[in-house]
């Protein structure tokens, strides 16, 4: 099969944004991080054309948001002032229950979340509060309705609604310093770059997104927000430089049923870009060091603002599971904000769109050698349970 290059240079990709957006900055931030990631779109990833064309549209989105953000952060610098809530941070391995609680607790009605068409579509047209947010929310649905086409089988594994909650990861596309991009396609040249790159930049990008939102009207001051990324494993100390006040969850579950899940599913992600398989064992890997990473700062930081919830608690408890979230947040648990979300459980169930069907065999993928490298962890699970039992 042929493949294709992203349709614009990186010159013409700025200068078309600018025409987009309507706005005539020059985004140097923007241009050591652009030219890695378009020249590993263009030489690595064997992007089909359907793929270049749809990651071509991308960057010019990730590009005009952020010069409508940059516009209105100059001509309203009180936007920095935004006071933020929280967050409460939900983490873990990825197919851990993380979406599922997100989920639960978005539906609450006590939370700040970001649907998808927010992530998508975080920046203001106009560059005034309380705009018509019809086309942003279309934009985003548009997106959702191509990947369903392009990769029917992504829906089974984590489904992309345009007013349903999602991870901000989506938006953490817009620094373009994220590890988002690697779920995409295989980019192995941006990857090692992105290593060398300090988390605290995506984090403050969030920060001062959130911040816009709440500006925008899209948010309340007066709640706390919701996050949510299994990106964030061994970056806790990062989270809370930038987030002092956060509260984190940590979710946990077997890596046999973790590994496998989360290899099938970046599978289907770049399916609707290209045909070119994922290096299964650089996936694994690095689910190896981040959770790794998240064990030392454990044993280094007894007192990191972190609660620990089993898989099978958030499938099977999950009442408990509600009120020791709430209880160790210090949040105020009522009884319409426990009967939304057990509604909300009640009316999605798992596997409402099919069921997602993985193993280790499919994906040659070895139980012994699991077991092995993440015997660390595999001891925490045990430990967990325990004090469950």
């Amino acid at each position: 099969m042929a493949h294709y290059p992203i349709e614009l240079s990186v010159d013409e990709l700025m200068a078309r944004s600018r025409q987009i957006a309507g706005v005539d900055i020059v985004d140097d931030a923007i241009v050591e991080p652009l030219r890695i990631l378009h020249r590993a779109y263009g030489e690595e990833a064997q992007l089909d054309a359907d793929g270049a064309s749809a990651m071509t549209g991308s960057l010019l989105r990730l590009l005009a948001n952020r010069l409508r953000m940059k516009r209105d952060f100059l001509a309203h610098p009180e936007i920095h002032d935004q006071p933020i809530k929280g967050p409460l941070v939900v983490m873990g391995v990825a197919r851990s229950g993380t979406t599922k609680l997100q989920k639960v607790l978005a539906s609450s009605g006590d939370f700040n979340f970001l649907p998808y068409w927010v992530n998508y579509s975080w920046a203001s047209r106009s560059g005034r509060p309380d705009e018509p947010i019809d086309d942003r929310i279309a934009d985003a649905d548009a997106h959702c309705h191509w990947y369903d086409m392009r990769s029917p089988e992504t829906k089974l594994g984590h489904s992309f609604e345009a007013l349903e909650p999602e991870e901000e990861a989506v938006l953490s596309e817009g620094c373009f310093v994220t590890p988002t991009f690697l779920g995409y396609a295989e980019i192995p040249s941006y990857a090692q770059w992105l290593g060398a790159q300090p988390p605290s930049v995506w984090f403050e990008f969030l920060r001062d997104s959130l911040k816009y939102l709440q500006w925008q009207g899209l948010a309340s001051a007066e709640r706390p927000w919701l996050l949510k990324s299994p990106n964030y494993n061994g970056l806790e100390l990062e989270i809370l430089k930038v987030f002092p006040q956060a509260r984190l969850i940590m979710a946990h579950r077997s890596p046999l049923k973790t590994l496998t899940s989360m290899c099938k599913l970046v599978q289907c992600f770049r399916e609707a870009y290209s045909d070119l398989k994922p290096d299964l064992g650089l996936i694994v890997e690095h689910n190896y060091h981040n959770l790794d990473a998240h064990l030392a700062n454990r044993r280094a930081n007894p007192v990191l603002p972190l609660l620990d919830v089993r898989f099978e608690n958030i499938v099977g408890n999950l009442s408990q599971v509600i009120k020791r979230i709430y209880g160790d947040a210090g949040l105020a648990l009522d009884q319409a904000s426990l009967a939304r979300m057990l509604q909300w459980d009640k009316d999605n169930t798992m596997h409402k769109h099919g069921e997602f069907k993985y193993s280790l065999q499919e994906l040659g993928l070895d139980e012994t050698v699991i077991r092995e490298r993440m015997a660390n962890y595999f001891t925490l699970l045990d430990e967990l349970a325990g004090e469950a039992a």
